[in-house]
């Protein structure tokens, strides 16, 4: 090749001989690309790559050009020469028409979000056809496939830019510099690219072009190679066919991808079901529909006993992560509200990488009534600082995690990451633990504290250092001389149905629990960590065996989030509870084989409403019952009232028969005189014998009437008088003014005066009729011409009158039928009503009210409920038919809102009393079991107020019994109490009992008043066993206890849940010097 020597690259150039550039038409950070007039008149692109010919760029892409020279394919830019030219590479190729980069901006420059997927099929089956060639026949990999790589040529796609182009056969595969994060696979990071490493660029590119959107939403080269090698691909955007086949073309192990670019083209080309695109999963069953069997465990015979008194214990709290700090600051809370009555003494160590979680942290401790607690940040630092620092104490972790540190500081999600914090910052741990464990044991002196562990496996600080923390604390512990108190892990992961949002949430529990399972064998000791000097603990001792691992709840489903389950089993654990918490647990499982599998430990809270069964169970359906007795009302008293009401509706919506009339005779005029003269004109122009036969004259009247569309004026009178009544009657009964059984008494009535009045005009007629055939005789022999024209003025009158009667009368005959319409509206209602009187609970004889039996002071506020009531349910229930007849009622559902609704006003007005007795008479409340609370106003109690079974008795003392317990208040929160025996149930039902394994529930109650009323609720609802103990004070809680879950069959259920791929999670096992086996 003839190489010139001018240096400059500008139009007119020659960087080959008699190939003259034109204008550039590309560039990026290695080179430009121009356009250039070649001999013969041809249009050839030129490349320049920047760089000496030994320059890294420059000499890959020479080397990548070596390879390819002496390739052909249809598809694949022709490559006409190359060579280095004043250092710079220059190389000649066809000119292309474009790029899909070019194609993509312009659809979506026309709104579109991407290619229609027709033609991205077919360019992706051009570029397909070109890559399995170059991968079948020369054993090479592109390895930069993206849009801009991908040309236009006659309509085709041929790929192009051949810079990276990799022989599979050289040992050395290391390839990083110059490639596109955005589409590159996970393998080239680690610079093993495969045979399958195309076809993933084609994959994320096909979702690109397609919506717009890209599986992998980072943006710097970190993020990119972190979510390409760990995180599953979001793919939501795309077809739902096409989801499947993308999927395994991303998948993160090469070998479970297509075998060929054209496969995965013709899997997105065929229709959906296809077998050969699933994931090959199938032999397991849906986490949806899967159930294992559980077995019931007997109830305990220890749980019989009431425990007379709560001692303060002591319990540590080691919250680490996100949800730890949740945790942690709902039990603070908790103390702080409590004060001087608080049942706990609480110690507490917060580990987190998170600033934010730590600043809120401090920020509580503001306040004199929060518990301290040692706060410890372990943020990450730069990869940079890690590159520059020693490392050879992180022997323990892959060196891939140590130089790919977010920038944030924090693990975004990345177990590894967690650890590699715990390890960096071991000795600001180790220290914080052990000055908190050495204050605990210098304050519990003979008693034994409570330890707890508590973090989310789901994310990155907490899974990635439990592990390591658990048996840590053991070590530390036992040399504080604490060795006989246990250290209880609570450890919530995500719902079992997974967050599409947060894929790696799945991929990071899944990961923690196979190291949990590990470390539950027998034969797998925790090892230590000789780079921080931390020693090992027999398996026997690690406290992970009895790890707890609760799932959050599904948002869909009855269930409850993870971080309020623990907290409330920690706090029933650590105020009372503890011993019989610590009997459930036990296993008494002798089979040894079973035992020798690593089972899993789960349990599920739900906190029961403190039920008050005098407002419940007898004065609020009460009042409920007595409202719809009003809205219903009593048939002799509105028989009564039955004939004005009518009359008044009659009048306001100006139901008259004069007003019919006057309607039909409008269009003559407005008055007698003014229709005599318009008769009289009218009649002018008719011979005596036509007027005086009838017949011409009626024919003149009923064309007048219709030119005036009278027909249709008295259709809209009507219609607008029935928006009328049916507005009258709503107004009237949502001011009680009347009820339904009078509204059916008076539209009864109106129906009864349309009738009337119908046969009355039928008379009228009648008798009008005669008088013209009597006028009609007697003036037809007359010869004065002043009379006849006087007769037939008259006679056209009649006519006008019975015309306008007739119109009238089948007026009020369809008005009586839109009346019946109404009726049987109001029927309905009255029927619907009655139905609802006896679905509400309680006893339903009209005629007893027991809020009679209350103090005065009660008895006054009734109507006031009864008219709270009824202010807030009457639109919907009393008047929603009227305003739509198509409404349908619930009988029942009705019955329920009304008392619902009602609860609460009854609530405060017993709250009221009771305060107010209180103040005047201490032995109202001389039962009262009542906790000492300081007297802060944030303090509250809930009061549970039982039903003695003398009626009597209770208007005489207002009320029989109380109890109070204490209820900390924060705000907003996820601490939710059920308020029906069924749902408890369900809330509380630990979803990991989907895996199998045994069931134990616990009902734990505050008095024996409680535990009488509950415990046959409970057991009435529950199928199996129930073990129930009275802690004098504590909020009546559900404890369902789960254990003995295998392992193996959780793991399963999260690899389902998660596509399949625990590759992924394979690679977020948080240290690299242990053997894991899945």
């Amino acid at each position: 090749m003839t190489v010139k020597t001018t240096q400059t690259i500008a139009p007119g150039y020659e960087p080959i001989t008699g190939y003259t550039l034109e204008k550039k038409i590309g560039e990026g950070g290695f080179g430009e690309v121009w356009l250039a007039n070649a001999p013969g008149g041809l249009k050839k692109a030129v490349k320049f790559v920047f760089g000496a010919n030994d320059a890294r760029r420059g000499s890959r892409e020479l080397k990548s050009l070596e390879r390819i020279k002496g390739v052909h394919h249809p598809f694949l830019l022709t490559l006409e020469r190359f060579g280095i030219v004043d250092d710079r590479l220059v190389i000649v190729t066809e000119l292309a028409d474009g790029s899909l980069e070019d194609v993509l901006k312009r659809h979506q420059d026309r709104g579109s979000c991407g290619i229609p997927r027709a033609a991205l099929l077919s360019y992706l089956h051009d570029a397909a056809d070109a890559l399995d060639y170059l991968h079948g026949s020369y054993q090479l990999q592109h390895l930069d496939v993206k849009p801009g790589n991908l040309l236009l040529v006659g309509g085709h796609v041929k790929v192009g830019d051949f810079g990276l182009l990799k022989d599979l056969r050289e040992i050395d595969h290391s390839v990083i510099g110059g490639l596109t994060p955005i589409y590159a696979p996970p393998e080239l990071f680690d610079g093993r690219p495969c045979i399958n490493s195309d076809q993933y660029s084609l994959a994320v590119m096909y979702q690109e072009l397609l919506t717009g959107t890209r599986p992998f939403s980072g943006r710097t080269i970190a993020q990119l190679a972190t979510q390409h090698i760990h995180a599953a691909p979001v793919l939501d955007s795309l077809p739902a066919a096409d989801r499947v086949a993308v999927a395994r073309a991303l998948e993160k192990d090469p070998e479970r991808r297509f075998d060929s670019c054209k496969d995965f083209v013709e899997a997105l080309r065929t229709t959906r079901g296809r077998d050969e695109t699933a994931i090959h999963t199938s032999a397991k069953p849906s986490i949806r529909t899967r159930q294992e069997a559980v077995e019931d465990l007997p109830s305990l015979k220890s749980g019989k006993a009431m425990v007379h008194a709560r001692v303060t214990g002591h319990a540590l709290v080691v919250a680490v992560g996100g949800v730890g700090a949740e945790c942690l600051h709902e039990l603070r809370n908790r103390v702080a509200t409590l004060h001087s009555a608080c049942p706990l003494d609480l110690h507490s160590v917060l580990i987190d990488t998170d600033m934010h979680t730590i600043h809120a942290a401090r920020l509580a401790e503001a306040s004199d009534r929060i518990p301290p607690a040692t706060i410890l940040h372990t943020p990450l630092k730069s990869a940079q600082q890690y590159r520059e620092g020693r490392t050879d104490h992180f022997r323990s972790l892959s060196r891939r995690w140590i130089y790919n540190v977010p920038r944030s500081g924090t693990t975004e999600g990345m177990r590894p990451l967690g650890r590699l914090a715990m390890i960096d910052h071991a000795k600001t741990i180790d220290s914080g633990l052990r000055e908190s464990i050495d204050h605990l044991a210098a304050v519990c002196g003979d008693r034994i504290p409570s330890v707890y562990i508590i973090g989310s496996l789901s994310g990155g600080t907490a899974s990635g250092m439990v592990m390591d923390l658990a048996p840590r604390i053991r070590t530390i512990l036992d040399e504080a001389g604490l060795e006989s108190a246990s250290v209880l892990p609570l450890l919530s992961t995500v719902s079992l149905q997974g967050n599409p949002h947060q894929p790696l949430t799945l991929h990071d529990s899944f990961a923690a629990i196979s190291e949990i399972g590990h470390y539950m064998l027998p034969e797998n000791s925790y090892p230590g960590d000789p780079g921080v000097d931390w020693s090992g603990v027999p398996a026997s001792r690690n406290p992970l065996r009895n790890a707890y691992v609760v799932v959050d709840g599904d948002h869909a489903l009855p269930s409850g989030s993870a971080a309020a389950t623990m907290v409330d089993y920690l706090w029933a654990d650590a105020t009372g509870a503890g011993e019989l918490l610590a009997e459930a647990r036990r296993s008494d499982q002798a089979d040894a084989a079973v035992l020798a599998k690593p089972m899993l430990r789960s349990v599920g809270v739900a906190r029961l409403k403190c039920v008050r069964a005098l407002e419940e169970n007898l004065l609020a359906p009460a009042a409920a019952r007595h409202l719809l007795l009003r809205w219903l009302g009593n048939p002799n008293e509105s028989r009564q009232i039955a004939g004005p009401t009518t009359e008044r509706l009659r009048k306001r919506c100006g139901l008259e028969i004069a007003n019919y009339l006057d309607e039909v005779k409008a269009p003559f005029g407005q008055d007698a005189d003014a229709i005599a003269r318009n008769l009289s004109e009218m009649l002018s122009r008719l011979s005596i014998q036509e007027i005086m036969n009838g017949a011409r004259v009626t024919r003149l009247l009923k064309e007048k009437l219709s030119e005036c569309d009278v027909l249709d004026r008295l259709d809209r009178r009507a219609a607008t008088q029935m928006v009328m009544l049916r507005r009258e009657v709503s107004v009237r009964m949502h001011d009680g003014r009347i009820d339904v059984t009078s509204s059916i008494q008076a539209t009864e009535g109106l129906m009864k005066w349309c009738s009337t009045q119908v046969e009355k005009l039928d008379q009228f007629r009648t008798d009008l009729r005669e008088q013209q055939t009597a006028m009609r005789q007697e003036f037809r022999s007359e010869t004065d011409l002043e009379r006849e024209i006087e007769a037939a003025e008259k006679l056209a009158m009649m006519e006008l009158n019975l015309i306008a009667s007739e119109m009238a009368g089948e007026q009020l005959k369809a008005f009586a039928q839109r009346i019946e319409s109404l009726h049987a509206t109001l029927t309905k209602m009255a029927v619907g009503i009655a139905k609802a009187i006896r679905c509400v609970p309680g006893d339903n004889r009209d005629t007893e009210n027991p809020w009679t039996e209350m103090p005065q002071e009660i008895q006054m506020r009734f109507n006031a409920v009864l008219e709270n009531l009824h202010s807030q349910t009457a639109s919907p229930w009393l008047l929603g038919p009227l305003r739509d007849a198509k409404v349908e009622w619930d009988e029942q559902e009705m019955a329920t809102d009304l008392v619902g609704k009602c609860l609460p006003v009854v609530e405060n007005v017993i709250d009221a009393h009771r305060q107010s007795s209180a103040s005047l008479n201490d032995s109202t409340t001389s039962s009262a079991s009542v906790l000492t609370q300081d007297s802060d106003p944030t303090n509250t109690q809930t009061i549970l107020y039982q039903r003695d079974t003398n009626t009597a008795q209770l208007a005489r003392t207002g009320v029989c019994e109380t109890q109070t317990f204490e209820q900390p208040q924060n705000g907003t929160s996820l601490w939710n109490e059920q308020t029906t025996i069924e749902s408890a149930l369900q809330v509380a039902s630990p979803p990991l009992l989907q895996c199998g394994g045994r069931q134990r529930l616990l009902l734990l109650v505050g008095s024996e008043s409680d535990r009488e009323r509950l415990e046959p609720q409970v057991s009435s609802a529950h199928t199996g066993s129930l073990t129930t103990v009275v802690i004098p004070g504590v909020t009546p809680i559900l404890v369902h206890e789960a254990q003995q879950i295998p392992i193996e069959n959780v793991l399963e259920q999260l690899e389902l849940v998660s596509g399949g791929n625990t590759q992924v999670s394979k690679r977020l096992h948080a240290r690299s010097d242990v053997n894991w086996k899945e």
